[in-house]
């Protein structure tokens, strides 16, 4: 009895104690206050910043708002005043060479020679084909050794350039030639502008109606290039074997190279100010004159070991990644399970929170990736699986190409084109809400080039 008397008396004394403590004290959690610097992008507090209120009492209201700025100090590298830009590819004796799309443009491929201008590389007789369209059938383009419309530069692990042409340059602004063998290629250059390799492609690896759009380098072994064909009808990776110019398409329609047709990108223009569904187009029929308006495959990363093959379609905010061991085997009737293989062990690795258009990777292990939705560059993490905020800034308008470079007089950076893609006329209706001068950037990184060499 004395034992249960004892235990109500506790029992007691605790419900006391409850009813004189108030419901709302305890601890909270995360502890209240301003997050420090880079913790988050909304990352600063100030009295009424925007001017949104006047009333006296509001005004002094303390709010916290999104600066747009995140990450280290970028750097204007260089504005183009001619022509529209896509591609950006440095190489590490501080050489920057940038590329342009085809059409009245006299030059798809350039070095850049001041702050603001550029010439015409290796020089003007290669970037000028003896025709764009074809004669005998206006709707192709020609064959031709000479440059008719680069889309994507590189600078391999070796120091060597590479302009990978897509063989369709665009007429009456917005449409794309379907194209023969012989026109769309791979030229690798050496820095002093010798031309030392030229690949070509069969039609049965790139179709009249693909599109070639970036290419990364493994140069271990004998060494292996890996092109996105962006196109919407038939997208997929080719392999191209540079030892012995063999190449072959893996991924054909798998979803890690397709367009998402429920994608709606969040960009901003004066038409809508909120969303552009500018990739919800009818896709056209194959080897047919193509509307320049949805892309597939885009970008493209190696893993620092060479390992992996990272991809995004354009249209779509997904990350998927293969085995580049898979890739390398030629489907044939001596591997007539290779094709099957590669598609079974893609990984689909989430969502960037963006769609993503140029990759890159360092040594460090980090795949950096463009994203136009937040004017941003931002970076994924194989080890944590974790996609985070590197630079971002109100002046990245589209950032397109990157390319990481170690430069011999110091520094790591990550360089890419702003060039504002989705105010063109493609995309505005016939309008070109585009302002020049277009933009190239630089942030330095930690990393240094992953070489993919050995």
């Amino acid at each position: 009895m004395q034992h249960f008397l004892c235990l109500l008396f506790q029992l007691a004394v605790a419900a006391l104690a409850l009813s004189n403590t108030n419901v709302f004290n305890f601890p909270e959690y995360p502890p209240p206050g301003t997050p420090p610097p880079n913790a988050t992008l909304a990352n600063s507090a100030a009295p009424a910043p925007y001017g949104i209120s006047d009333d006296p009492a509001l005004s002094k209201a303390v709010l916290h708002f999104d600066t747009g700025y995140f990450g280290p100090q970028i750097e204007l590298v260089h504005a183009y005043y001619n022509y529209w830009p896509t591609g950006v590819a440095v190489a590490s004796t501080g050489q920057i060479f940038t590329c342009f799309t085809r059409g009245n443009e006299t030059y798809t491929l350039a070095l850049l020679n001041s702050s603001t201008t550029e010439s015409a590389w290796p020089d003007e007789e290669w970037n000028t084909p003896p025709a764009f369209v074809n004669t005998s059938d206006p709707g192709y383009s020609i064959a031709t050794d000479k440059l008719l419309f680069v889309q994507s530069v590189v600078v391999d692990g070796l120091d060597r350039v590479w302009a990978l042409d897509t063989g369709r340059p665009r007429v009456n602004g917005s449409t794309l030639l379907a194209h023969v063998p012989g026109g769309p290629k791979l030229v690798g250059f050496y820095l002093n502008g010798t031309n030392f390799a030229t690949y070509t492609f069969p039609s049965y690896v790139v179709y009249a109606d693909s599109s070639l759009n970036d290419v990364r380098f493994d140069l271990r072994g004998t060494g292996f290039a890996y092109l996105t064909d962006s196109s919407p009808q038939r997208p997929g990776i080719v392999v191209l074997d540079l030892a012995t110019g063999a190449a072959w398409r893996h991924l054909d329609l798998h979803p890690s190279v397709s367009i998402d047709p429920a994608f709606l990108p969040l960009l901003a223009s004066e038409a809508n100010r909120f969303t552009v569904p500018q990739y919800l187009y009818p896709i056209p029929p194959p080897n047919a004159i193509t509307p320049f308006d949805v892309f597939a495959a885009d970008g493209i990363a190696l893993s620092s070991d060479g390992a992996y093959l990272y991809v995004a379609p354009l249209s779509s905010r997904r990350l998927w990644r293969v085995p580049t061991a898979l890739l390398r085997v030629q489907p044939s009737s001596e591997n007539p399970y290779a094709f099957m293989l590669a598609r079974q062990a893609v990984e689909l690795l989430g969502e960037f929170g963006s769609h993503a258009d140029g990759m890159e990777t360092d040594t460090d292990g980090y795949i950096y990736v463009g994203a136009p939705e937040h004017n941003s560059v931002n970076r994924y993490d194989p080890a944590t699986g974790l996609v985070e905020p590197y630079v971002r800034d109100p002046v990245i308008q589209w950032p397109d190409t990157l390319s990481i470079v170690t430069l011999k007089s110091g520094g790591n950076y990550v360089y890419f084109t702003s060039n504002q893609l989705w105010l063109g006329p493609d995309y505005q209706n016939g309008t070109d809400l585009r302002t020049k001068p277009y933009a190239m950037f630089r942030a330095p990184i930690a990393g240094a080039k992953a070489t993919q060499t050995e």
